[in-house]
């Protein structure tokens, strides 16, 4: 059951995990380092991004044109 699961919904876990993880640090990757102590805008704005990349995950095996 679990293994039947989209490839997509296993890399949302992941996507999903790397976010949590980076905010328990505090620290975000894009193109690099954002602490969010020195730069929360930056911060913030980094874990928006991977937070609707990882609910894009999410979300593509219901699109119309999958």
């Amino acid at each position: 059951m679990l293994m039947d699961l989209p490839y997509s919904y296993w890399l949302g876990f992941a996507l999903v995990l790397w976010l949590l993880v980076d905010l328990v640090r505090g620290v975000a990757y894009i193109w690099q380092p954002y602490s969010r102590a020195e730069q929360p805008g930056m911060y913030w704005l980094t874990m928006l991004v991977w937070g609707i990349v990882a609910a894009s995950c999410f979300i593509y095996p219901h699109w119309p044109f999958a």
